[in-house]
This record gives structure tokens, sequence and C-alpha cells, in this order.
């Protein structure tokens, strides 16, 4: 193999990498200046479909959320404390809306079914507005509470209710594509996006919207349906005692919307009277929150295999956060904590491997000896192991045990909306977008090259796995170039950490003598 091409591809491509993420950055920020600009021409009275309408504006302290008084629907939502950049020009992050460029658009709306209806104002307020239909049969009223995520639509029959009772719904229609003022980068993208239910059989049942097929539908009491993203999500909310089915639909009839919606079932007269409440989640993932919301709503965070050990982990580094009051000092916290507990672990299988270096030179005169009978070399080697009470998978096993903790870690830090926006120290602003300046991944690249120098190489390695092991600090760096600054900070403590540890531990049984 010839080193010097390896060298010249591995620069090339650290170079590709670096100009995609400057490239990304620079992309996100002329589409939220255009977007921006038409949204300030327009004042959002226009609709993808051509129709022109006024939007009536309601709020609280979390969500600023646009109705369209004619036809009903949510058209816009808001998150007040979650902006789309970091920085103090950027809006909030759209939910519901809509993107005149791309013609891209995520609503809501909610009513009887084959009772389509056109209404006017009949009463706004800061936080709430009541329309009532053009015929005077139906009202819809929508509103927010105080500091809350959730939207509550109540449809209710006001005029003489039909022989056939007529059957309420709820649902989000959207178009295929990224979600609105998602950053564009390779870690964010590579999130999972689709729709959510929860049902009695299977408590979170996933799908991306091209995988709905020919539709979905759960018939059951209670349960949600939500369309999720990296860190935020819409999700229709019903009580826990009605029946209803839950539904994904794909595009039909020359439409380009996907539906996902509850239609309720065995409705009653006094039910229309009294009005259908439907409760919307509109909000950020944190699971502490969705917890008290609505049963398994917590799943719709993904926690990976080990989700039964990142989700204590992440509690734990939100009460360290709460002392702490900075998110990057209690991710370094948390790994030394983490490091500390598992430090007899890892004592253990030095302890180990400084036996079996030991015996080092009589195991080699075993192999020796019986080179030629491998079931007699078998049964040596094991009398030696007993003889001298070494465990020949001592040194790997505690690596083996500490590697679901270090993954659970990864992924909770993987799928934090609390990491979002939240700055460290000096350049990095957010933890969850990559280093601006790339100085972490070149830290934790020299961590790795000094890691390899305190592990001689073995004996007998092959030559051209040797190079591309001393390669491999570069090309950690670079897939860490485009990770969240959260990731590779947890990365450089733990490196940093376990190098110290594997010096204390050479110093007390002996280092590894580099081969001859």
């Amino acid at each position: 193999m010839n080193w010097r091409y390896l060298y010249i591809g591995s620069v090339v491509a650290l170079s590709y990498v670096l100009f995609l993420s400057w490239n990304a950055e620079k992309e996100i920020k002329q589409e939220f200046a255009e977007a921006s600009l038409i949204e300030k021409n327009q004042n959002e009275k226009t609709l993808p479909q051509g129709e022109t309408i006024d939007f009536i504006e309601i709020q609280n302290s979390k969500l600023v959320v646009k109705i369209s008084p004619s036809s009903g629907k949510v058209w816009q939502a808001r998150l007040k404390e979650h902006t789309y950049l970091n920085n103090a020009n950027s809006q909030g992050v759209r939910l519901f809306g809509f993107d005149l460029l791309s013609g891209f658009k995520f609503y809501l709306n909610s009513g009887f079914v084959e009772e389509a209806k056109s209404f006017e104002l009949l009463e706004v307020k800061s936080d709430a507005v009541k329309l009532v239909s053009l015929d005077g049969k139906l009202t819809k009223t929508i509103f927010l509470k105080e500091n809350d995520y959730e939207l509550f639509i109540e449809d209710r029959w006001v005029g003489e209710i039909p022989v056939d009772i007529p059957t309420p719904y709820i649902a989000m229609y959207r178009t295929d594509g990224r979600p609105l003022d998602a950053r564009d980068n390779f870690f964010e993208n590579s999130s999972y996006t689709g729709v959510a239910f929860n049902t009695p059989a299977e408590p979170y049942a996933n799908t991306r919207l091209r995988g709905i097929g020919d539709g979905i539908e759960y018939f059951q009491r209670g349960g949600w349906v939500a369309f999720i993203q990296k860190y935020f999500m819409a999700a229709i909310l019903t009580p826990s005692d009605r029946v209803q089915t839950l539904t994904a639909l794909p595009p039909s009839n020359g439409s380009d919307t996907y539906v996902m919606g509850a239609i309720s079932r065995e409705t009653k007269a006094s039910q229309l009277i009294s009005g259908i409440q439907h409760r919307v989640f509109v909000g950020p993932k944190i699971r502490s929150d969705l917890i008290s919301r609505a049963p398994d709503l917590e799943l719709t965070i993904d926690m990976g295999w080990f989700w039964f050990l990142a989700q204590p982990l992440m509690m734990l580094l939100s009460m360290i956060n709460v002392f702490v009051g900075n998110w990057g000092v209690s991710i370094i916290l948390l790994t030394v904590l983490i490091k500390l507990l598992l430090w007899p672990v890892s004592a253990k299988g030095f302890s180990s491997m400084a036996k079996m270096r030991t015996v080092g030179p009589k195991l080699k005169e075993i192999q020796e000896r019986y080179k030629d009978d491998r079931a007699k070399l078998g049964t040596e080697m094991m009398a030696l192991y007993k003889k001298e009470g070494i465990n020949p998978a001592g040194g790997c096993f505690p690596l083996l045990l500490q590697m679901p903790v270090f993954i659970a870690f990864f992924f909770c830090l993987r799928e934090s909306v609390e990491l979002r926006h939240e700055s460290f120290f000096f350049w990095i602003q957010d933890l969850s977008a990559p280093d601006p300046f790339f100085i972490l991944p070149v830290v934790f690249a020299a961590l790795m090259y000094l890691t390899q120098q305190l592990n001689p190489q073995p004996p007998g390695m092959d030559p051209t796995q040797a190079q591309i092991m001393k390669f491999m600090p570069v090309m950690i760096a670079a897939i860490f170039i485009i990770m969240p600054a959260g990731l590779v900070l947890y990365s450089v403590a733990n490196s940093a950490i376990s190098l110290v540890q594997q010096k204390a531990m050479y110093k007390k049984y002996g280092a590894p003598s580099a081969p001859a």
C-alpha cells in the first residue's frame, strides 16, 4: 500500500467534510434570511394553495399560534423559547406552518366528518378565539393555557342535531419533506422523522411518512398520534375513555398531504352539545415533561438499545445541571462520575492484563512446546491460567461492561433538546451544533494519539493494520467535525480521564513493553 496516497486521500476527505460543514451553515443563514423577508413582505397572508386570508393570533408564554378564522385551521405554531438559529434575530421554531419557498405545509384541523364548514369570527382574546359556522350550527373554540405547550380545541354543535350523529375528528395534515426550521446538517437530518402511535398492544409504534403505505389504523380507547422530529413534536393526545380510530393516511385524490389523526367513535348527542375537546401538544421533547402529559409519550425520545441506562443518565445530568447551571460542565462532571463508578471494573481489567504479562514467558514456552498439538496446547494453557489464578477474558470483560454505559450516554446527549443552543465556554455557544473552530475534534485526536503511544503495538500485528491505526485519530476527528459539540465534549472528557487512569494503572501494575 502507498501510504503517501492514503495520507493525501485523508487530507482531501477532511477538507471535504470541512467544506460541507461550512456550506451547510451558510445555506441555513441564507434560507432563514429569505424566508424572513418573504414572511415580512407577505405578512403571512398568502397560503400555499393561493387562498388569501387574515390570520388571528393567540399566544401564551410558550406558544404563538395563528388561526384562519374562515376555515378554523391552525396554520402556524411557533415556540417562543426555542429559536431556529442561535442568535438574537431568530424567530421561534415552527412546528405547524408553511414555507412559501418550497410549498411545504403542515397544519391542524378538527371538526365533524362530512361537515366541512366555513366560519366567521365570533370572539377573540389574547389566548383564545371563538368561531361560528356561517349556518350557525357549529362553534369552534381554540385556546391556550398559560405557560403550557398544549393547544386546546373544542368543537360544539349548537344547532339541531341530525339523526345521523356526525363523527368528530382531529387531524394533522403534512406534506413530505424535512421539518420546518430544522438545521440542514447531517447529524440532524439523519435523526428519525415520522409518525408515531401509542396503542395498547404497542406503546410506541412508528413509521416514516413514505412507510404508511395504504394507510394505518388502530381502533382503541385513548392513546396518541404524533409527528416527531429530532427535538420537537406535535402530538394529538386523546382521553383514556374515548373510543376512536387513530389513523395515518397517504395522499389521495390529487392531494400532496399525509393525514395523521383521531376519529371519534360511539359519539352521543349529549357530547356534541357539551363539546368535543381535543388536546394537542406542540413543543420540545423533554422527558420529565412528556411523562406528565400522556402514558408512554416519553418513548418518542430515541434513547437507543440501552434506553434503560440512558434515561436515568439523563435524569442525573439534569440534576447536576440544576446545581451547576452549565450543561457543558454538567457533561464533564457526569463523565467523571461514570468513570469513578466504573473504576473498580477498569482496575480489575488492568490487573488481569498485568497478570497475563507476567505469565507471558511461560505461555510462550507452552506454545512452542505444543505447537503441533492444538488439543494439548489448549489443555496446558488452561492449566497455567488456573494455577496462576488468571481469567484470560478478564481484560476484555470490563470493557464489555462499560460499553453499554458509554453508548447509552452517547444517545442521551444526542437526543437531548436541553442542549440545543446551550453554551459551554468561550467559542462553544451551542452544544447541539458542531464545534465552529474544530478545536474539540483536534483535542480528541491528540488524546487518542497519546493513548496509542501509551499502548505499544501488539507483537505480530499486520503492518497494514498498524498503519491504519496510526490514521485513526485523524479519521475520528473528521467524523467529529460534523458531530454536536456536546457529544465531542463528552468524548474528550472520557478520553482524558481514561488516559489518566491508564497512566495510574501502568504505574501500579507495570506498562506493557514494546515488541522487539
